[in-house]
């Protein structure tokens, strides 16, 4: 039988990737250690690489229990939740959603470039809006030399997934809020 203990709102599962993660954070989460700009970046990079696998229950229906759990940081349930992944990572590391708690890609750019969070390359840590359809977005875990990332996205696939981006190939604006700069 699995033990589930609660840790600053969240019901975690003992063992299991986002329990690891808090173990290992708790004392910065507390307010024991001092966090830095270049620290919280990364903080925000290790908490979304902990949300690969998750997948909606069933498949297509942008629905499950772990999918509603991320959902919860926007309130948009039984939608596509790409910008409620970034919302839900920012929500349990920085402490606060952005953007309105908004759902939608370009809501969250729009508000951003008002807002000036839009920085001109990728960092570990930004968000990044791709300009493809109705718009889709991740969080940047890892920046590659020639420019090229690997972003955490959440319904890609189903699923929240790490995925090889290049942005010379895919029209993207990053997205750096103030408060890690």
């Amino acid at each position: 039988m699995a033990r589930y203990v609660r840790r600053d709102g969240l019901l975690l599962r003992v063992g299991s990737k986002e329990w690891r993660w808090w173990l290992a954070h708790r004392l910065l989460l507390e307010g024991k250690v001092q966090k830095t700009t270049h620290r919280e970046r990364f903080l925000v990079a290790s908490f979304a690489n902990t949300l690969v696998g998750i997948t909606e229950d069933p498949r297509g229906s942008n629905s499950g229990q772990k999918v509603k759990q991320i959902q919860s940081a926007t309130g948009a349930y039984n939608a596509p939740w790409c910008v409620s992944t970034v919302q839900y990572i920012w929500k349990h590391t920085i402490g606060t959603t952005w953007a309105m708690d908004t759902a939608g890609a370009y809501e969250l750019e729009a508000y951003a470039r008002a807002h000036n969070g839009v920085t001109p390359k990728p960092w570990v840590g930004a968000s990044v809006v791709y300009h493809l359809g109705d718009g889709h977005a991740g969080t940047i875990v890892r920046v590659n030399r020639n420019g090229t990332f690997y972003a955490v996205e959440g319904n890609y696939g189903d699923a929240v997934a790490r995925v090889y981006r290049d942005p010379h190939t895919v029209p993207c604006t990053f997205i750096l809020r103030p408060e890690l700069r």
